[in-house]
């Protein structure tokens, strides 16, 4: 049986599944699947579970001002690996003793990832000094097509690419949506004084810099000043915790719950009409589909990969990066619901498209392929 072997600091919540499921997956094709995990350096996400059947190995983390490093002390575990697979990043230097284990015994490692830091400037010296080794795996698993073409331009041989196409359990999560009785969303937002007919917008994700967490609440405000009537949900907790707290306690419409995960994250998107998201996105995209909540968003530099998923006026709304014209939007969904009922009959035809079942044959079939070359 031949192993492979996937190194990452550590296991978020909406991975762990994708995990069980590629094992599976690989145990039937006569390939073992070791997975080794660390602990997050980064305070205030509360979002790490851990794994039964895989390998914890405390992370070593090093400070040097804004700048840290990580090495993950697992030489031993990967003596027998017949492909290593790790997180495309400047900091882990575990990944430059892969580049040099494979120059010196021809040991097969595979990077995964974006190929860049898309939430910082292209041309920022951490990006420039990435793309120095972009070609120095023997595989890549890119999370969508337009990061395939990416690395394409840079160099890396296309026929050593696979698209996994980057996914959450989007299906089991609709089925969790539609599960939850009514009777059960109208307790909660009686428990939170929201009347009947009052509309809900939601935000759920990290309180950080990059999510435009200051739009969000000036974009709110605004909304409010202009009359709607609405409450606020943010679920999530991070960096800016404080300032949300106390956004929350200067106006009560604004309701923060913290991070909520699972069957409770489901039963608050009940609540929604609303996703607003003005900020970097990612998988955000993807509990929009799976909750039928749309989504409106912003043009903006520090979208992850998953903004590709977004077919504009289709399947969400992507305004232009300014209060004005975010609030306009969002204004005209409060005030058109039929605007809103397309949005979300997009839904089940992108969960169909993007899901953890195809993301995970995906992977296998990468797996499969880069084990032959």
């Amino acid at each position: 049986m031949q192993q492979v072997t996937i190194i990452y600091r550590n296991i978020p919540q909406y991975r762990i599944e994708f995990y069980n499921l590629l094992r599976e997956g690989l145990r039937k094709k006569n390939i073992e699947l070791q997975l080794i995990y660390g602990d997050n350096p980064f305070k205030g996400r509360h979002d790490n579970v851990h794994c039964e059947w895989a390998i914890f190995k405390k992370n070593c983390t090093f400070s040097m001002g804004s700048i840290y490093l990580i090495w993950q002390p697992c030489i031993k575990e990967v003596k027998k690996s017949d492909l290593v697979i790790v997180e495309q990043a400047n900091k882990l230097l575990f990944n430059y003793y892969l580049m040099f284990r494979k120059l010196i015994w021809n040991k097969k490692f595979a990077f995964w990832g974006h190929g860049l830091n898309l939430q910082i400037p292209r041309a920022s010296l951490f990006n420039r000094f990435k793309l120095t080794y972009i070609n120095k795996a023997s595989w890549w698993f890119a999370y969508t097509k337009g990061i395939s073409d990416f690395l394409v331009k840079q160099g890396v041989d296309e026929r050593k690419i696979t698209i996994v196409q980057n996914a959450i359990d989007t299906k089991a999560m609709n089925e969790l949506y539609h599960s939850i009785p009514d009777k059960e969303v109208e307790d909660l937002k009686a428990a939170y004084h929201i009347e009947k007919d009052v509309k809900v917008l939601i935000y759920c994700g990290a309180l950080s810099k990059e999510k435009n967490i200051s739009f969000l609440l000036e974009a709110a405000i605004r909304l409010k000043s202009q009359g709607h009537d609405f409450r606020l949900l943010i679920i999530g907790d991070g960096p800016l915790n404080k300032q949300v707290q106390k956004a929350a306690a200067d106006h009560p419409w604004i309701i923060h719950t913290g991070p909520k995960f699972g069957r409770e994250k489901a039963l608050f998107f009940r609540m929604a009409d609303l996703f607003l998201l003005p900020g970097a996105m990612g998988l955000a995209i993807l509990d929009s589909f799976a909750f039928e909540t749309p989504i409106v968003t912003i043009k903006y530099m520090y979208h992850g990969p998953e903004f590709e998923y977004i077919e504009e006026g289709y399947n969400a709304v992507v305004t232009e990066n300014n209060l004005d014209d975010y609030t306009g939007q969002v204004s005209s969904l409060l005030t058109n619901p039929e605007k809103s009922t397309k949005l979300k009959s997009a839904a089940k035809q992108m969960i169909e498209k993007y899901n953890i079942q195809n993301m995970v044959d995906n992977f296998i079939e990468g797996i499969e392929e880069a084990l032959k070359k």
